[in-house]
């Protein structure tokens, strides 16, 4: 039985807690780059098939942006950051930024904006592990995403070479001030099965599946 399968709901609370200090964080920063007051909650932590990713959005074919972060350290693996189109548009809007019309034809500094604003959100996930859990962790510089998300899920695939294919999915809702919906985004952390398995081990969360 694979480690993933006895990851149960006091698991994923746990899980969620750290979720939900990382979204703290990353509503602070985001706040000071959009000078407008926001709120990131944690509605949901599940952990799915990385083949399932895809169906959390209405269309597999959306073209969707975000970035991709390598962890590096005491845990390993990478953090993703995905947000559907008319919202990212929307976000760079605030950014003061022009709003693309095709996201698959950026300019250099609509890039780095979508770049800067996922590091943010990755980032203060990857602090709040490592608070949470005294973890030496680090992030490597962000890879900014742009594609279809059945794309993107396919890429992200490749990362793990042991052939896990499941990922940790943290669901982020997050409201911007005088902007009439919310912003549902997606933060993916794809661990191996050693730095998952140390993490609950840390959290006194630990199974032994050997």
């Amino acid at each position: 039985m694979s480690l993933y399968d006895n990851i149960d709901k006091i698991r994923l609370d746990a899980l969620k807690e750290l979720g939900n200090i990382g979204a703290g964080n990353a509503a602070t920063s985001i706040s000071m780059m959009l000078d407008k007051k926001v709120d990131i909650n944690v509605p949901d932590v599940t952990v799915v098939p990385m083949s399932d990713l895809w169906k959390k959005f209405i269309n597999p074919e959306e073209i969707t942006a975000g970035a991709m972060i390598g962890v590096e350290g005491e845990l390993s693996g990478a953090i993703l950051f995905l947000v559907g189109a008319e919202d990212i548009k929307k976000l760079l809007e605030m950014m003061m930024l022009p709003r693309p019309e095709d996201l698959t034809q950026l300019d250099e500094i609509t890039t780095s904006a979508i770049g800067e604003l996922g590091n943010i959100m990755c980032s203060s996930y990857i602090v709040s592990l490592s608070s949470f859990t005294g973890f030496n962790i680090h992030s490597m510089p962000p890879n900014v995403v742009v594609d279809m998300v059945a794309a993107v899920v396919a890429e992200v695939s490749l990362i793990n070479s042991e052939g896990e294919d499941y990922i940790l999915l943290i669901e982020t809702d997050m409201k911007v001030e005088n902007y009439g919906k919310n912003i549902l985004g997606y933060i993916s952390y794809i661990p191996d099965e050693k730095s998952l398995k140390q993490l609950l081990g840390k959290l006194g969360l630990g199974i032994d599946n050997d």
